[in-house]
């Protein structure tokens, strides 16, 4: 992982919450996504930044019971960078911080649950039970994609137009790992790079990320999702055709489509079987 950006001077126009992520071009497209998310739901809560030992602490208690340790991990190192990377003294790294983690682990640690697949069956319960908004057709585009990929959702979330070819068979990914992932046809409502296309079409991104956060309004916000964001989506989606969303999150469709396709059956759709599109994978 590269060197988080410098800090910048006390006179950049930026507010201090946004000046740790300027120069973000040392970064990876993900380590910087990553970041950014997890800095921006901090601001969303009420956070700030510099942030008091107290308010980090209090943010991280409030979201044991929701979140795995290892989320909570990650979000104190991103807290961290936004300090350190302008100078400010690092909250995370005081005692209090210590040791509410260090109880969270203890109380939490061993809870940790298993992610429920999203099995073919039931992602073509979900995929019915969408409409043809843009905010659905963005949803069954990162279903069916993270499914027949067995993409991460760090993949799914640094995805770029720039990442996509067209090929005979179906659809080609690079992914920023430098893996090449092929996304083959699949049937009508089930093919991923139909709702791909769809999806592109309809919301006219032509470049950046192509799986965008969509406002209250339904406007294309222009800030790719984050991991969480893909995760609620998950969640809504199974939560609307009787799910425990609970057990699922933006992980299920890649874990599904990987079970599927080692047990390498159909998907019975509708009363007829149908295959679900398996991904060709490589390496450049």
């Amino acid at each position: 992982m590269g060197d988080f950006p410098h800090t910048i001077q006390d006179d950049h126009p930026l507010e201090p919450q946004v000046k740790a992520f300027a120069q973000a071009s040392a970064l990876t497209d993900a380590t910087r996504a990553a970041y950014w998310g997890d800095l921006r739901r901090f601001i969303d809560w009420g956070g700030a930044i510099p942030a008091p030992e107290k308010m980090v602490a209090t943010y991280l208690m409030e979201h044991a019971n929701s979140h795995k340790f290892a989320t909570l991990a990650r979000w104190r190192v991103s807290l961290g960078k936004a300090h350190s990377a302008q100078g400010l003294v690092d909250p995370t790294k005081t005692e209090l911080v210590n040791a509410v983690l260090k109880g969270i682990k203890q109380k939490h640690g061993r809870e940790q649950r298993r992610v429920a697949p999203l099995t073919a069956m039931q992602t073509s319960s979900v995929l019915h039970a969408m409409g043809d908004r843009l905010k659905d057709l963005r949803d069954k585009a990162l279903i069916l994609v993270g499914f027949s990929g067995g993409l991460r959702r760090s993949e799914l979330t640094s995805l770029t137009v720039e990442n996509l070819r067209e090929r005979t068979g179906g659809m080609e990914l690079s992914l920023n790992t430098g893996r090449l992932v092929m996304i083959p046809y699949g049937q009508d409502t089930v093919c991923p790079v139909t709702a791909l296309k769809a999806w592109l079409a309809a919301s006219e991104i032509q470049s950046g990320a192509v799986f965008q956060g969509i406002n209250r309004h339904g406007r294309i916000s222009g800030q790719p999702l984050t991991g969480h964001g893909v995760a609620l989506v998950i969640k809504e989606r199974v939560k609307a055709v009787g799910l425990d969303p609970t057990r699922y999150s933006g992980c299920s469709p890649r874990v599904g489509g990987i079970l599927e396709g080692a047990q390498d059956e159909g998907a019975c759709i509708d009363g007829d079987p149908m295959p679900m599109p398996k991904a060709a994978h490589g390496h450049q």
